[in-house]
């Protein structure tokens, strides 16, 4: 184990990474503060899509997620209209491809969605169990049924394609029951697989190893609520990058499912306050990473993690290099969906209530992007 001298930012001293490689894989362990240290960034606004009222072409029901192809069209899936919206890179609308049901090109109202680097529109339809492909025009090209409950689908440049597979959940006598909460086992699986659903094979290590809490409500039925997440991401060249949040690790998986390396920082999890009838009843202490915001790479291959903030008004990344460097921590006001040509898309509320999907241009402390 040794001192990686990679130097803090204006302070000349060495940045103390501590790396070890053991049986082939390599650990990279950061401290509890950044090499850049933690920059609150602005986000100027360049382009907004979504009315109040007008043209239905604009008018967004509740846009939940926001992809960008590789020649800036712009893909909004769009829930309350079970649809997916298409605006060129201008944010001109194209087109609206798929609606809800369950014939070919259709899905139902629990839905992932992925982008190919061959002009196709993966669609991993929860509801109706099954996984298909259209072109950016909404026609069928095939698919494939799966079993079981999925969620969250990406893709990387070979158009190979990952999904999360949720296979087994079961409550046993030796596991706690108390007033509010029961513990249940659950399998976790990262899946790859061909877009025909052909040569599927599991990838990353956290399969059965933890478990999910289910919360009773006041009215005695169960709804999911888990403690520990797997979050993960997928770079364009199909590498697995996986945590489950119970601790600040990140495990790297090629695409053939070998681990290639670890990394991790210290850190001091974040406490949020249970408010009822404006007052405070309880603290509880947050996982590592925030699943509901998830992770994602911008075009430098860099790594955004995000992390629980304290404030409402805030969201905070941890940002990796593709090695495992802890570069810099950036808080901005809006949570980002995606990066595309060094800009940042976020799905925004506006002050009269309705969504609107947005690009801005991130803005640094000393003015510059």
């Amino acid at each position: 184990m040794f001192l990686a001298g990679c130097g803090p930012k204006d302070s000349g001293e060495e940045y103390p990474v501590e790396i070890e490689t053991v049986d082939g894989v390599k650990s990279i362990s950061n401290p509890d503060f950044p090499k850049q240290g933690t920059l609150h960034y602005s986000m100027e606004e360049e382009l907004s899509i979504g009315v109040m009222e007008g043209d239905e072409e604009y008018m967004l029901n509740r846009p939940i997620n926001v992809e960008v192809s590789d020649d800036g069209t712009i893909y909004v899936l769009d829930m309350g209209d079970v649809c997916i919206k298409v605006y060129d890179e201008n944010g001109a609308y194209l087109r609206t491809v798929g609606q809800q049901g369950q014939g070919p090109g259709e899905f139902g109202y629990h839905i992932y969605t992925a982008l190919s680097s061959d002009d196709r529109i993966f669609i991993m339809d929860s509801v109706n169990r099954r996984i298909f492909s259209m072109d950016i025009y909404g026609k069928y090209i095939n698919g494939f049924r799966v079993e079981g409950f999925h969620r969250e689908m990406k893709t990387d440049d070979e158009n190979r394609m990952f999904f999360a597979k949720h296979i087994q959940e079961t409550a046993t006598a030796d596991l706690p029951v108390t007033k509010d909460f029961q513990e249940v086992e659950v399998v976790n699986q990262i899946i790859r697989c061909n877009p025909d659903g052909s040569e599927q094979f599991v990838l990353g290590e956290f399969e059965g190893e933890k478990t999910n809490i289910k919360r009773i409500d006041k009215v005695s039925t169960l709804s999911t609520g888990s403690e520990y997440n797997i979050v993960w991401e997928v770079s364009r060249e199909g590498m697995l990058y996986e945590g489950l949040n119970d601790e600040y690790k990140i495990h790297v998986f090629s695409a053939d499912g070998t681990k290639v390396r670890t990394f991790s920082r210290e850190y001091e999890p974040v406490t949020q306050e249970i408010i009822r009838d404006g007052e405070v009843v309880d603290k509880r202490v947050m996982p590592a990473f925030d699943p509901r915001k998830g992770w994602l790479f911008d075009g430098e291959g860099n790594l955004w993690v995000a992390f629980y903030s304290e404030k409402d008004d805030e969201n905070v990344y941890d940002v990796f290099s593709p090695e495992g460097i802890y570069i810099k921590q950036v808080i901005v006001p809006h949570r980002i969906y995606e990066f595309y040509k060094g800009k940042a898309y976020s799905i925004v509320t506006s002050e009269e209530g309705f969504r609107q999907v947005k690009r801005f241009k991130l803005v640094n402390p000393e003015g510059t992007g």
